[in-house]
């Protein structure tokens, strides 16, 4: 059992949420996650981090909801924060790192 086994049921689905709408905006934007695990093996991958979380940010500030509509600045910032501490969950040695940027 882990610390993220012990979060509550909706927090669990937010970031399972987020890892979904994460994972199509790589998609959307040709990006594989075999390429993404590349880049953060590199020295520079608390930078890589922050250029795609930012760039994840900009997506959704912009992304249109189901009836056509922008999202809400709340759902924004939910996706945002959830996506990019499940990607520090995927990459935990860069944790400090990116805390340090951000």
């Amino acid at each position: 059992m882990s610390l993220s086994d012990l979060a509550p049921t909706n927090t669990m689905r937010a970031r399972e949420g987020a890892a979904k709408v994460f994972l199509k905006f790589l998609k959307d934007e040709d990006i594989s996650w075999k390429y993404l695990e590349a880049c953060v093996r590199r020295e520079n991958a608390a930078v890589i981090l922050e250029v795609v979380v930012d760039k994840f940010g900009l997506h959704l500030a912009f992304k249109e909801g189901r009836r056509g509509q922008l999202l809400s600045r709340h759902s924004v910032m939910q996706y945002y924060r959830q996506a990019k501490n499940w990607l520090l969950e995927q990459f935990p040695q860069h944790r400090t790192t990116v805390d340090k940027i951000c």
